[in-house]
């Protein structure tokens, strides 16, 4: 499947600020899952960006705009082909505990429960109660989490936010994607299943497009599989993935600072588009317009280094 992906972030400031960093991750990756045929990102106001590679192997972006401004605009576009290895999940045999012997060193990295998936009371009680049986399929683990998330926690905006714990979603008993994510990755790892978060998009034909979060849980006889608790299902040619991590903390979307005594606000909108080949190498400059409305988002990934007069210079929503 080849996509056109369209993702743009808006930071529009209550008054001029001097500078702003940036640092991004919205260049999807290679993988046997998928291959990116070409990625353009485009900032206004005029920005030199330069790119490096971080210790997950994602490809990160970054720019500082030198000049006052009150409006911040960054366009990412990739053309991705899309062609999932073909593993099926219940043909897996491999059995509960996971035997980690094969595993390479960086995957017992997706073990720790810690950041936003800290142990509580009410994550230990979960895990007890879901707990896989010595000799249960590993694959009908994984299914049943899934399940058990999709059918138990109400998928709700503006409730929880980028910082929010596992504990929150457990508390209030709804969440976006990132929440289920977090908690399906914070039970498996509680059975010493490593798993790793995902951020990316997922193409929902006729339907409005988005970004999107999942987790990788690892099988020796599979490797790292996408399972998606928020449409319990697993990761197929519609999902884009663009970067990994053991959080959402190393794979934010965008996070920054910017140095004023502005108020800032963020909206982003993302949009899909199937394509029956792959385009020229000028795509880019035909980029058809955004049909989708711009969503104001709360997000902890950015920060005034002047204080505001009401909050002592948190991190802005």
């Amino acid at each position: 499947m080849i996509l056109e992906v369209q993702h743009e972030t808006r930071f529009e400031y209550s008054d001029p600020v001097a500078e702003a960093v940036s640092e991004v991750r919205m260049e999807p990756i290679s993988d046997p899952d998928q291959s990116c045929r070409s990625f353009h990102l485009a900032v206004t106001p005029t920005v030199e960006i330069f790119r490096y590679q971080d210790g997950f192997g994602n490809r990160v972006h970054h720019f500082n705009v030198l000049i006052g401004h009150k409006e911040c605009r960054i366009l990412a576009a990739s053309i991705v082909d899309t062609h999932p290895v073909q593993r099926e999940l219940q043909s897996s045999p491999a059995l509960y505990p996971v035997c980690l012997a094969g595993a390479e060193l960086e995957t017992v990295d997706f073990l720790a429960l810690a950041g936003p998936m800290r142990p509580t009371p009410r994550l230990v009680a979960l895990a007890a109660a879901l707990q896989p049986k010595e000799g249960e399929r590993v694959a009908d683990t994984l299914s049943r989490i899934m399940a058990y998330i999709h059918e138990h926690f109400e998928y709700a905006r503006d409730v929880t936010n980028a910082s929010s714990p596992v504990e929150d979603l457990l508390e209030q008993g709804k969440g976006v994607c990132q929440d289920f994510a977090h908690l399906m990755i914070a039970l498996l790892r509680s059975f010493k299943i490593p798993a790793r978060y995902v951020s990316g998009y997922i193409h929902r034909p006729n339907k409005e497009s988005q970004s999107h979060a999942w987790c990788e849980a690892w099988l020796p006889d599979l490797g790292w599989l996408g399972v998606d608790p928020t449409n319990n299902c697993v990761a197929n040619e519609h999902f884009v993935k663009v970067a990994i991590g053991r959080d959402f903390t190393d794979v934010p979307p965008n996070k920054g600072i910017y140095r004023g005594r502005a108020a800032e606000s963020i909206s982003v909108r993302v949009e899909t588009r199937l394509l029956d080949l792959l385009p020229s190498l000028s795509w880019q400059e035909q980029l058809p317009p955004l049909h989708v409305p711009l969503t104001a988002i709360r997000s902890r990934t950015r920060m005034a280094t002047e204080p505001l007069p009401d909050d002592g210079g948190q991190p802005q929503q």
